[in-house]
């Protein structure tokens, strides 16, 4: 451990712990020098089989290589005891040297000072014994001047302890500036984050509002195809037997007025005029017409109505789906273009089954032919992710993959051997870990049905825990995995089985 250096700390700032930025709890150092809180260094190595500094990426060997560093303990307690930074430095420091020059000093200048006042107060005795004679503003001159002196001296404490807590309220105030910087920070970060969240879900809403004005309209439209032929055929109707009424009534008041009529030749040429009339109207039948019912047909609107109804569902899902991500950003459905024909994916997306019978999926480029195989509608490029899945009733290979690198059929389409994928495979009661092609038997051949996953762009670590209700979250493997580029959660069925299935939750 010698090349771990003595702890003198020059601000406050520097008594906090590089990986949660508060003052150090329980102090521990590592080979390389640097000082953590020791929860800090078991919560970031916590699974791993590695460990390295998260400053200088040293490596060092677990808990066993780090110690206590009872020097910043020491620091530490004195500091949250006086507010003071005390530490025990190196006597050869240059800093040290200079604070034991500043004590020095002062002390010499509190003797010198105390020498000058004792100097003159011998030589105002040696004058007023040689009759000196002082003018009437002499001896209030010098009473001035001695209590001057006094009063100096009585602030010289007082000040000497203002210039240590103006020490203190500096270091403070470096210390409160740094949390400012960091909180405005997060504060930029945070508002930033929360308006693309608020954009993105404003347009999702407004998408659902479109769709559901746009299936209004579609309905309406269908219901007003349905019911206006009959309306216009009955508006029809009404409007011939009122045309026939009135032409029938005008008729029969002109031949009832001209019945009157005394003048043989006014009625004679009346009559020739009104009689053809009469004979038409006569003639036009007056029959009640079939009734025609104005009502929608369901054999015809019925089927309409079902088609709009799926193709809002699917699109109402799929914005639905893209507002979960947009809350849940680790958020996972598996992709039915992806699916064998073998695998069927329930309503929410969530669980995976297989049948004996191929489904009737419409052909897509992305679709597996050869193997079991689904990924995930999501890809994954930044931030920490976890995930459990559910297993049951088939071996199993479930991991992450490029999507775009990984063929659909043949054998290069299989996960475990495509060189874009990693994953854990579950055959034969034997667990084997797949890192781009490349088989790592593992040791543990225990897993229970539920299996935790967590994928960190930050680390660069992809882990595997097993979920078991007895023994609890265990530890399984750890893939180091530098991704360049996002990533699919992907799942294959090692054999066809009536009960096998999988089920994710996010």
């Amino acid at each position: 451990m010698s090349n771990i250096s003595t702890v003198n700390p020059k601000k406050a700032s520097e008594l906090t712990c590089p990986i949660c930025l508060q003052l150090f709890s329980e102090p521990v150092s590592l080979p390389c020098g640097h000082i953590y809180c020791f929860g800090c260094l078991q919560t970031m190595g916590e699974g791993l089989d590695q460990h390295s500094c998260p400053e200088c990426q040293a490596e060092y060997q677990g808990d066993k290589a780090v110690v206590k560093s009872l020097e910043m303990c020491s620091i530490i307690e004195t500091y949250k005891a006086t507010g003071k930074i005390v530490c025990d430095a190196n006597p050869n420091d240059e800093s040290v040297k200079h604070s034991h020059v500043t004590e020095e000093s002062n002390a010499k200048d509190h003797q010198d000072i105390d020498k000058a006042g004792e100097n003159q107060e011998e030589r105002a005795d040696s004058e007023a014994k040689d009759g000196f004679q002082m003018s009437t503003e002499q001896p209030f001159s010098f009473d001035q001047e001695k209590s001057s002196h006094k009063g100096k001296m009585e602030m010289a404490g007082p000040k000497f302890k203002l210039a240590s807590q103006v020490t203190d309220l500096n270091l403070k105030l470096e210390m409160a500036e740094g949390v400012l910087r960091r909180e405005k920070e997060w504060e930029r970060e945070v508002t930033t984050a929360n308006a693309k969240l608020r954009e993105k879900a404003s347009r999702l809403l407004e998408q659902i509002q479109d769709l559901s004005q746009s299936y209004s309209e579609q309905v309406t439209q269908m219901i007003e195809e349905e019911l206006g032929p009959g309306e216009a055929s009955i508006c029809s109707r009404v409007s011939e037997a009122t045309e026939l009424s009135k032409q029938l009534r005008q008729a029969m008041l002109r031949a009832e007025s001209l019945l009157t009529e005394d003048d043989v030749c006014a009625f004679s040429n009346e009559l020739q005029t009104l009689q053809p009339h009469i004979v038409e109207l006569l003639g036009k039948p007056v029959e009640e017409e079939d009734f025609v019912e104005a009502k929608v047909n369901p054999a015809r609107a019925c089927p309409k109505l079902e088609n709009m109804n799926a193709e809002l569902r699917e699109r109402l899902g799929e914005i639905q789906r893209s507002l979960r991500n947009t809350l849940n950003p680790s958020e996972v459905t598996f992709d039915p273009d992806t699916a064998h024909p073998n695998l069927v994916l329930s309503e929410d997306l969530k669980t995976v089954t297989f049948s004996a019978v191929k489904q009737p999926y419409p052909s897509s480029p992305l679709r597996f032919t050869n193997f079991f195989q689904v990924l995930s509608i999501q890809s994954f490029f930044e931030g920490d992710h976890t995930w459990e899945v559910e297993l049951e009733g088939s071996p199993w290979i479930i991991g992450v993959c490029y999507s775009g690198k990984l063929a659909r059929s043949g054998l290069p389409s299989a996960l475990e051997s495509s060189r874009s994928s990693w994953c854990l495979m579950w055959f034969n009661n034997l667990l084997t870990a797949f890192e781009q092609s490349h088989s790592v038997p593992l040791k543990r051949t225990t897993v229970s049905r539920r299996l935790e996953i967590k994928l960190s762009f930050k680390t660069h670590r992809l882990s595997f825990y097993n979920i078991s209700p007895t023994s609890g979250k265990t530890h399984v493997y750890t893939f180091k995995a530098n991704l360049t580029e996002p990533v699919h959660l992907a799942y294959r069925m090692m054999s066809g089985h009536p009960k096998a299935r999988v089920t994710i939750y996010s």
